[in-house]
């Protein structure tokens, strides 16, 4: 794997994304298409093939690559078909149609299909990288390669019935071999493909490199040789000295004592070294047993093979975890601005870390009491005593010697150890440093006499201070009951604390009925959302706040300045609220809205208000992607009636032309007066033109009916042309123009008619 790292490293520079990919699948059909024969060679010299490799290779591909190696085993599967299809491989296929040829595809791709519906649906499932270090993913891992391994041997079992290889009688043996065989390749090939390939691959496919596992590969560059050296001869023991005593039947049981070699490799290596080491020991079992022909033993041996890498992850998981623990645990002990400390029966330390063991200089073998600072210690007698009778200790001040010969103070924490015989073995513990706090509480025992003589001093002012306040407090209440306006004064919870007459003159409610009352319930039930929701973005802020609503009983509309009160300890906490009477006003705002956008004369909306909802409705129609349609309608015959009758008949006509318009439209649509007998139908939610035309087809319809004035009996009619968003414009004056066009175009076609905007 070495050679393949360096190999898709060198040209790395040269290659795409693409590219690299490419050159990766070459050399993975040729691996899969190597290990595929090399079973096969074993089972044409007559001895059983233990494992298949090939399996592991799928596996991994599937569970690292996602849709990219389903991508790779076709490539390999191709390469096989074009192999029969030439004669290298098999019979060659005569009939391409024949049930034979397609029983032939399903054992090339039905397996493939299996396995990544098994696998891909798993890979989205965990979507972080594979951890075999974790029990959880270990289990799953082992779960899904056996599942796995079983559908593959079912449906090649199925197959190979069918095409004639196995006869019926023999079909539970070769589906047993086929799984086991299957199991042990991915067991033993894609934990150590995943754990050492993989990272490197990843990166070398994204990045067209190899560097990051060639570190990992170079800080591990004697422990794979000493994994190797460990190995290999103990595949010769275990072989060579039963053969040479002669003990050939107890092959399989010997073979067992390759868990030793593996356990130690485990245990010093971690899961780096225990991948490896199931590879070449379960390799190693396959050669040798060919060797030393054994094949009437194969399943003994497999079963060994599945033993060497179930414990192999196992115990290399397990390591792996502890020393990740191990150095998560250094490396927080190395940063820590404390003291971790551990020492022996005789108080010496056996280790130290965090910043202030060079602080203090402390270092194994050094007993902590030769760096005891001078001077008195008050709980030094306290450790003392803790230790003598193998006590915890908590919380304890005693002054060290620093690195530069002053004192400091730490506060230390400690607990015995204790042996199997119940014997003192040292201490364990932790320290801060406490320094600062202690020179702290000496400037505070050095404050303390000055500031009683300032407490008795303020004592005396607050006195004072108090019998004025009295005074201050008789001439508010005097002006509360004064002002003119309603005052509240509620508490932290925002319940009544305080009312004046004047407020409750507003809100309608006595001074008992309104205290502990909760302000919303002041508050009109519509307007209490909108209410709540400015209290809670405002409510806390220091500065006087605004705020319009109705009151509950009264029903009238005033305007609220509240401003939060400092908050303290004491009882004043809450906030102070000015009420008044804002209804005059608000009527009058509206009155003056309604004036600014709506026609006096019929009352509809008015052209700035038409300009306003059309940009409603054109920005609602881009959000939604849903359309607008724009009615431009003209009246027919109005001059007519206005010259004969007189202006006061055309305006009573133009307000009945206005309720029959409205009557006509639904109640999301606005009709509005443009000016003098032109008035203008928005409607939103209008796709395609028939709808328009329909809608605008009744209005001309309405108003071909006669209309009875005080003058006399008037006729009409109208003209309405049509303008879609966004199929004829997209922008207000765009939709207008069109629409106003396209009513100009109907009255040239002879009135009383609709006619939509066909362009220009």
């Amino acid at each position: 794997m070495n050679i393949l790292s360096e190999t898709l490293s060198g040209g790395n520079q040269y290659f795409g994304r693409r590219q690299r990919f490419v050159l990766f699948a070459a050399i993975y059909v040729t691996l899969w298409i190597a290990t595929w024969y090399s079973a096969r060679l074993l089972n044409s010299y007559g001895v059983v093939s233990l494992w298949f490799l090939p399996a592991g290779l799928r596996f991994c591909s599937l569970l690292v690559l996602g849709g990219r190696g389903v991508l790779l085993e076709l490539g390999v599967q191709g390469v096989f078909a074009l192999m029969q299809l030439t004669q290298l491989e098999g019979e060659p296929i005569r009939d391409i149609l024949s049930s034979d040829t397609l029983w032939r595809l399903y054992n090339l791709l039905a397996s493939l299909a299996a396995n990544a519906a098994l696998i891909l649906p798993l890979r989205h499932w965990i979507r972080e990288s594979w951890d075999l270090t974790r029990p959880g993913h270990g289990a799953v891992f082992l779960g899904t390669s056996l599942t796995a391994s079983a559908l593959s041997a079912l449906i090649g079992t199925i197959g190979l019935m069918h095409l004639g290889v196995v006869e019926s009688a023999h079909e539970a043996e070769v589906f047993a071999g086929w799984l086991i065989g299957d199991f042990i390749g991915i067991i033993t090939l894609t934990p150590f493909l995943l754990v050492r390939i993989t990272p490197g691959l990843c990166h070398y496919l994204e990045q067209g490199s190899w560097y990051a596992q060639r570190e990992a590969g170079t800080q591990r560059k004697f422990p794979d040789f000493h994994t190797t050296l460990i190995v290999l001869p103990a595949l010769l023991l275990v072989f060579g000295v039963p053969w040479a005593f002669g003990l050939n039947q107890h092959f399989p049981l010997v073979a067992l004592l390759l868990l030793l070699p593996l356990a130690a490799v485990a245990t010093r290596y971690g899961l780096h070294g225990a991948v490896l080491a199931i590879a070449l020991l379960d390799g190693g079992l396959v050669v040798l047993m060919a060797l030393f022909d054994k094949g009437g033993q194969a399943l003994p041996y497999q079963l060994v093979m599945i033993a060497i890498a179930l414990v192999g992850l196992w115990l290399g998981g397990a390591v792996e975890s502890r020393n990740r623990i191990m150095v998560r645990y250094r490396d927080f002990a190395g940063v820590s601005n404390d003291l971790l400390w551990e020492t022996d029966s005789t108080g010496r330390f056996v280790e130290v870390s965090g910043q202030l063991a060079d602080q203090f200089s402390l270092t194994k073998g050094k007993s902590w009491r030769s760096v005891l600072g001078d001077g008195p210690q008050p709980h030094l007698v306290e450790l003392e005593s803790a230790l003598k009778n193998r006590q915890r200790f908590h919380h304890l001040d005693i002054a060290l010697r620093n690195a530069e010969g002053g004192a400091a103070w730490i506060q230390v924490n400690g607990l015995p150890l204790l042996d199997d015989a119940g014997e003192l073995i040292g201490y364990r513990g932790t320290a801060v440093d406490v320094s600062q706090v202690r020179q702290a509480e000496a400037l505070l025992r050095n404050y303390n006499d000055s500031l009683r003589a300032d407490v008795a001093e303020r004592t005396r002012a607050l006195h004072h201070a108090y019998s004025e306040l009295e005074t201050k407090e008789r001439h508010l209440q005097v002006l509360l009951a004064a002002a003119p306006v309603g005052m509240l004064e509620l508490d932290e919870t925002q319940r009544c604390r305080l009312i004046n007459v004047n407020g409750c003159a507003l809100t309608g409610y006595s001074p008992e009925q309104a205290q502990g009352m909760p302000m919303l319930d002041f508050v009109h039930p519509d307007d209490r959302d909108y209410v709540k929701f400015v209290w809670q973005i405002n409510g806390q802020s220091d500065q006087v706040q605004r705020l319009e609503f109705r009151l509950n009983r009264t029903g009238l509309r005033c305007e609220a300045h509240w401003i939060q009160l400092t908050h303290s300890s004491q009882s004043m906490d809450g906030t102070i609220m000015v009420l008044t009477n804002a209804t005059a006003r608000s009527q009058q705002d509206e009155r003056l809205w309604t004036l600014a956008h709506h026609d006096a004369l019929t009352d509809l909306p008015n052209r700035n208000l038409f300009w306003e909802r059309m940009g409603q409705a054109l920005r609602h129609a881009k959000r939604k992607g849903s359309g607008v349609a724009l009615l431009w309608v003209d009246l027919d015959g109005f001059k007519a009636v206005n010259d004969s009758l007189g202006h006061a008949a055309g305006d009573a006509l133009l307000q009945q032309v206005a309720q029959r318009l409205k009557k006509r439209i639904r109640e999301s649509d606005t009709v509005a007066r443009m000016g003098g007998d032109e008035f203008a139908v928005i409607m939103p939610e209008i796709v395609e033109p028939e709808g328009a035309v329909q809608v605008a087809s009744a209005l001309i319809d309405s108003l071909v009916e006669p209309f009875e004035l005080q003058q006399g009996t008037a006729s009409i009619s109208c003209s309405v042309g049509v303008a879609l968003y966004p199929r004829h414009a997209e922008t207000i004056e765009g939709l207008t123009q069109c629409s106003d066009m396209a009513m100009y175009a109907a009255k040239n076609a002879g009135k009383r008619r609709v006619q939509v905007w066909q362009g220009a």
